[in-house]
């Protein structure tokens, strides 16, 4: 698994959405695209990363545990998007973007994602794909949850990962950010050209 840092990062801090779908070159590239946060936590005789459990009265996957994250509002660069969507759903501040690690692609609905859609029955789908980085924040201990989106959180360590109920996509990705923020400290401070918390 490759992780990026520097100039790849640096990219990410001004590109947005649409100039990413773009330079995909359209199909069958992704149409829609969604950023991923593995939240650095603290080390437990390794590392951590905060895991979020939706909620229950969520339409898909309901109870299931992820990582933070969401859509790229329109004219955002991906990198504020994840810093948004970190401040949104757990209310806490990133300090540092440290890596990009592998993501990965799947259908969706504007209707499942809670977005218009042109069906009128919401069965519109698209390829969207989800860019995952890791990320530091400001304090462990902040955490608040937006109870329309997530219930339960959790600082996971990779033993903790049998225990819960994660999609296969997602199970990958709690281990692949596991396996990134292991290897991270021997790679450069990525702050991207943001200053102090996002």
């Amino acid at each position: 698994m490759a992780t990026l840092t520097g100039p790849a990062l640096e990219a990410y801090a001004r590109q947005t959405a649409a100039d990413y779908i773009l330079a995909c070159g359209g199909e069958p590239g992704p149409q829609r695209l969604v950023v991923g946060a593995a939240i650095a936590g603290p080390e437990r005789g390794g590392p951590t990363v905060l895991l979020v459990q939706r909620a229950a009265h969520e339409r898909s996957y309901p109870n299931e545990w992820e990582i933070p994250g969401g859509h790229v509002d329109p004219g955002e660069s991906i990198l504020d998007a994840v810093a948004r969507e970190v401040r949104e759903e757990t209310a806490l501040s990133v300090t540092e973007v440290v890596c990009e690690f592998e993501g990965f692609e799947y259908r969706s609905t504007g209707h499942e994602e809670g977005e218009s859609d042109d069906a009128a029955d919401g069965t519109r789908s698209v390829l969207t794909r989800q860019l995952n980085f890791c990320v530091r924040v400001q304090s462990h201990d902040a955490v608040v949850l937006s109870p329309e989106e997530h219930q339960r959180y959790l600082w996971c360590t990779r033993d903790m990962l049998s225990q819960l109920s994660l999609t296969p996509a997602m199970r990958k990705v709690a281990e692949d950010a596991l396996v990134a923020l292991a290897s991270s400290g021997q790679l450069p401070p990525a702050a991207m050209g943001f200053s102090g918390p996002m």
